[in-house]
């Protein structure tokens, strides 16, 4: 992959230079007040559940907790700086199992498991992406499958 930095050309990923088993670099991000009121404000789901702590434990549960925008962003956030600035997430499917919640420390994290050509001759790459909380762990399984484009072409 090559280097993203300014005044230089945009970092492309290619489909021959990927390895099977390789990790996606991710990122971290803790949960504070600034991050939530920009996720509320951002996806506008103002649902008390997502800003208001007393209405969140009046409601059954913990705390406030992050919302499904939020968590499909980190993960597309997660896959779009992997595949640079050609690749295309073609497929996003994930289970929220576990709450990531104020205060804690949410991690994103991938790993590729395929590599193929399908029948239409696009160059696919499976990958299983995450978040996990420093708190519960793993929280966020979740599947993609990312077009790239080939180093020939």
């Amino acid at each position: 992959m090559s280097d993203s930095t300014p005044g230089t050309e945009p970092a492309i990923r290619y489909w021959d230079d990927v390895v099977v088993g390789e990790t996606l670099a991710g990122f971290s991000i803790h949960l504070d007040w600034t991050a939530m009121a920009l996720q509320v404000h951002g996806s506008q789901d103002w649902n008390q559940i997502h800003h208001d702590p007393d209405f969140a434990r009046d409601s059954g549960h913990a705390g406030i907790f992050y919302n499904t925008g939020w968590t499909a962003g980190l993960l597309g956030r997660t896959l779009t700086d992997w595949a640079g600035v050609y690749g295309w997430v073609c497929k996003l499917s994930f289970q929220m199992r576990g709450m990531n919640m104020h205060d804690d420390t949410v991690s994103t994290r991938g790993a590729v498991t395929k590599k193929y050509i399908d029948k239409d001759g696009r160059h696919l790459v499976e990958v299983e992406v995450w978040l996990e909380n420093d708190r519960v762990g793993k929280t966020t399984p979740a599947s993609a499958i990312v077009q790239l484009p080939r180093a020939s072409s």
